[in-house]
């Protein structure tokens, strides 16, 4: 590479990297001190937990505890310079530090992966659609696991492709110690073990001629067993208790498959009844985490990548979308199709779709990357330069409803917690229930709706399942279309406001454009309504 253009692209990587760090890094305190996202909390409520060497069993297996116990070696180096006595608040303020910086470190990790499987041109271009990702922006902004996720999956396809073309010890080794590392980390990622197999099976099918199937059969299995055996050590280095504990972590796997498939029912996964794998994904999420357009594009480019991987016969397409199929389709059946379960699958699709643009749209790239800016940006303002929607509709509670008025407000719902230093008279109803049990519920309900002043919505969470899903929630469809309308004798008199960014990022309907997920966390629209 000529001397000047490779320090054209370290300065753009650099660029990239800065705006970047800006996008990622800024406001990493927001929600504090109430910390809205229950996943930061129950992992902060592990991490709190941990006492070594006396405790360190995470009691916590949603996630896996290669993060924990990395997030808790960092607080007690934290606590030798700075004591802080709220173990919690700094457990979630480390852990979305480790989100940031992964989620920064993706964007010279996609470039370099980008410049080996294709070229530089098509890693630059990936790299920057990574910069201005709304769903790695949003991620680094949680103290959950996301990135840790998408930033190990990077390497593992890295190390896996580079099997193909040198099956040594030293790349089997390495791809399995970040497949236990992945494995600590989510055991859902055990599915992405079907990579390095595949590649192992390319490498000596190159090599091996078929009529010696004997032997090519035992060397697949002998790589295989390498593979398996350094990353059940890595996996059973970082996740002990997964062995010392099994008991807890085989209780913990069959809640969570039970609320994935859809056997156990729920109170937040309400809007996943009658959802379409694949279209779901592709119109209800990929929309927010990419943008409209780059989700449009994928399609072509998609499409492109298997028809150029047969045609020329070069694994490395085909190896990248088989990735992204691993990664994606075992997600999209699943009942609850929560935005967190495809966010690994962005770097494959950003790379999947700079490959296209490269050869067929090169000259519009930039108007692409406009778009990307753009919704980037507004995203970031709605968000984060704003202020918090919670906290913005409690000021507006506490100058304007009286702090002795009967509120009632849902359950499992940690938006309602910055009212309560304002108004002194908020109970709590259990409207998920409604459906379940009507009979018992409506006349408490009844009871509650004529004794209360005001109703405080803190998020679109019940209120959209319900509308949505009028024949499972007949008796709640009707509550909120009523409480709308005005028929329950109550007019709404504050409601979230939704301007040019807002309206750019959620497609012009905060409630209704995308999965709850997008929004429920960060910037959930907020509701008062007033008895008339």
């Amino acid at each position: 590479m000529h001397i000047l253009e490779k320090h054209k692209l370290l300065l753009g990587i650099f660029l990239l990297s800065f705006i970047g760090g800006f996008f990622r890094f800024y406001n990493l305190n927001w929600g504090s001190p109430y910390f809205f996202h229950p996943d930061e909390r129950n992992i902060a409520s592990s991490v709190a937990s941990i006492n070594f060497p006396n405790q360190m069993n995470p009691h916590f297996f949603a996630y896996g505890s290669f993060p924990i116990y990395l997030i808790y070696v960092t607080s007690l180096v934290l606590d030798l310079f700075l004591k802080s006595q709220d173990l919690f608040m700094q457990a979630i303020v480390i852990s979305r530090f480790y989100s940031s910086i992964l989620s920064l470190s993706l964007i010279p990790s996609v470039f370099f992966v980008g410049t080996k499987l294709y070229n530089r041109k098509v890693g630059l271009l990936a790299a920057a659609f990574c910069t201005f990702s709304v769903g790695f922006i949003q991620f680094a902004h949680f103290g959950t696991f996301e990135m840790w996720l998408t930033f190990l999956g990077v390497w593992f396809f890295y190390f896996s492709l580079r099997l193909v073309k040198n099956l040594n010890l030293k790349n089997i080794v390495i791809a399995g110690v970040v497949f236990g590392l992945l494995l600590s980390t989510k055991i859902s990622s055990l599915p992405l073990f079907i990579l390095p197999v595949i590649t192992i099976i390319l490498n000596l099918l190159s090599r091996i001629k078929i009529r010696k199937m004997h032997l090519l059969l035992l060397k697949i299995f002998l790589k295989t067993l390498i593979l398996i055996f350094v990353s059940l050590i890595i996996f059973a280095a970082f996740s002990p208790y997964v062995f010392l504990d099994f008991k807890s972590f085989l209780s913990s796997m069959q809640y969570e498959s039970s609320v994935v498939l859809g056997t156990l029912p729920v109170f937040y996964t309400g809007e996943f009844f009658n959802s379409i794998p694949i279209l779901f994904q592709f119109t209800k999420i990929y929309p927010f985490l990419l943008n409209p357009i780059l989700t449009i594009i994928f399609i072509p480019s998609f499409l492109y990548l298997c028809f150029k991987g047969i045609k020329t016969k070069n694994p490395q397409y085909l190896i990248l979308n088989t990735f992204y199929l691993i990664l994606f389709l075992p997600q999209a059946f699943l009942f609850a199709k929560w935005t967190r379960y495809i966010v690994p699958t962005l770097p494959f699709m950003y790379l999947i779709i700079a490959i296209f643009l490269e050869k067929f749209i090169s000259k519009k790239i930039l108007s692409i990357m406009l778009i990307s800016v753009v919704f980037a940006g507004s995203y970031f303002i709605t968000a984060f330069i704003n202020q918090d929607t919670r906290a913005e509709a409690s000021l507006w509670a506490k100058e304007n409803i009286p702090a002795k008025s009967i509120v009632l407000s849902e359950v499992y719902d940690m938006g309602i917690v910055p009212f309560n230093q304002y108004l002194q008279n908020i109970s709590l109803f259990n409207f998920y229930d409604l459906d379940q049990i009507p009979n018992t519920m409506l006349p408490e309900l009844n009871d509650r709706l004529a004794k209360s002043y005001y109703i405080i919505l803190p998020s679109q969470r019940i209120l959209k399942t319900r509308l949505i899903n009028k024949n499972k929630f007949p008796v709640g469809n009707k509550f909120y279309k009523d409480l709308l309308n005005g028929t329950l004798g109550f007019k709404k008199i504050y409601e979230t406001h939704c301007d040019l960014f807002c309206k750019i990022i959620y497609l012009g309907d905060p409630v209704f454009s995308f999965e709850e997920t997008t929004s429920v966390f960060d910037r959930p629209p907020v509701f008062i309504f007033k008895k008339i």
